[in-house]
């Protein structure tokens, strides 16, 4: 295996060309290791975040071809800061509440932030920390990426279904 699956289906979104991409490339890697797809070079991120982190970047943006990185950036991070991303205290949770994984109810993590939880003592970002419950149970799916809130419940009530507070 190459590494990269079967990305043949993948869209492309967005290429930049900088120097030093291999420096930048294992500096990527580094932070988002949390995010990766199994052993694949594919990461479960948000576009946005990914675009305007690459658009920080000194370099030729090459897809799309039409762009301006000055106004693209700039709208991203307006669209970012008003964004829709989960967050336990939109849902009305606060630091400290209990949520518990609905596979298995022995398995309990505490918010600790707007979007982070502490489990066995270290703080995470849902997703990824159902990516690990999953691959602890070695029931990992095949893309190895999760929506976590989907996957945990606080009194009873999955928290992607609670309503916005």
């Amino acid at each position: 295996m190459n590494g990269y699956y079967n990305v043949s289906g993948l869209k492309r979104q967005f290429a930049i060309k900088v120097d030093d991409y291999f420096e930048k490339g294992a500096l990527l890697h580094e932070i988002f290791a949390k995010h990766r797809v199994g052993t694949s070079e594919l990461f479960a991120l948000d576009y946005d975040l990914v675009r305007q982190l690459l658009l920080s970047f000194e370099g030729e943006v090459v897809y799309p071809i039409q762009t301006n990185k000055g106004v693209d950036f700039s709208e991203i991070a307006k669209a970012r800061q008003s964004d829709h991303r989960f967050s336990f205290y939109k849902k009305g949770l606060h630091d400290g509440d209990e949520i518990t994984f609905i596979k298995d109810e022995t398995i309990v993590a505490r918010v600790a932030g707007e979007r982070k939880v502490a489990y066995n003592g270290q703080i995470w970002f849902l997703s990824p920390l159902t990516r690990k419950i999953f691959e602890e149970k070695g029931q990992v799916n095949s893309s190895g990426a999760y929506q976590g809130a989907a996957y945990f419940c606080f009194e009873g009530r999955i928290l992607k279904d609670l309503p916005d507070m």
